[in-house]
């Protein structure tokens, strides 16, 4: 964004920071989340898979950064894929580079390289962990071949994150093996309707809010808007903030709000 429009949206809002835009260092703290936290930092402690599982923009990355934000560097290391549907060798690869090994031409070599990374690691007391986003794009040989990758290693634990339909190829026959193997599932909603309302304010107190600036009526639209998606509001309510600037308003209101929705790809 323009630093100059930026500093006037400050200015027009009585704002310290532009709220909506990115990933807050100060999560916002509600029952699902803090349930689902609790669970899934347990991944990366012991060996073992979890599959994390919801519609788009319901917090399950999210959820992954806090967890792994928590954890200290040198005890632990987590890399991550977000590849849409991966071959063997373009997924062993990313995980290579993403962890400073030079992989080398064939896939299994590099798994290997991967192994002995994983060893040397445990060694000198870091437990590895590896996220696989997308997961619910993964080919019916590449959810055995993760299969057979993580049964190989036996010291390092896997996470498979992706969108609902990644709990139905689970259920496939051909991937139970896998699903077997998987001890926690988790799955990410949307925020509630008070919930959405204290996301909301959640958002303008880190952006130090000194007045307010969004109707009351205004939650429940949201809301409705965006099924309670974290991601959605975010996009719904910046779009509404610049909207307010542009028409010089001071207060985000019910029409300003049915006019930026009208423009977004979700509704």
């Amino acid at each position: 964004m323009n630093t100059k429009v930026q500093t006037s949206i400050l200015e027009h809002f009585k704002l310290s920071s532009i709220p909506f835009l990115d990933r807050t260092k100060q999560n916002f703290q509600y029952e699902e989340f803090n349930h689902n936290i609790n669970l899934i930092s347990t991944v990366f402690y012991s060996r073992q898979i979890a599959a994390v599982t919801g519609a788009a923009g319901c917090g399950k990355s999210s959820l992954l950064f806090y967890a792994v934000n928590d954890l200290e560097p040198s005890e632990f290391r987590v890399v991550s894929s977000e590849l849409s549907a991966p071959n063997k060798k373009s997924l062993y690869k990313t995980l290579a580079l993403k962890m400073g090994i030079k992989p080398v031409f064939n896939a299994d070599d590099i798994k290997n390289q991967i192994f002995n990374f994983f060893n040397e690691e445990n060694s000198m007391g870091k437990f590895n962990s590896i996220i696989i986003d997308e997961a619910h794009t993964l080919s019916i040989p590449m959810f055995d071949e993760i299969r057979s990758f993580y049964d190989e290693g036996s010291n390092f634990s896997l996470v498979l994150i992706g969108l609902p339909a990644l709990n139905n190829q689970l259920n496939l026959s051909l991937n139970l093996p896998l699903k077997q193997r998987i001890s926690l599932f988790i799955e990410c909603s949307g925020l509630s309707l008070v919930e959405t309302k204290e996301y909301i304010m959640h958002q303008l107190d880190i952006a130090r809010i000194k007045e307010n600036i969004i109707d009351e009526k205004c939650f429940s639209l949201i809301h409705s808007l965006t099924s309670g998606a974290p991601r959605r509001i975010n996009q719904l309510c910046y779009a509404s903030l610049l909207e307010a600037y542009k028409e010089k308003q001071s207060i985000i209101s019910e029409e300003i709000i049915k006019k930026v929705q009208a423009k977004l790809a979700y509704v």
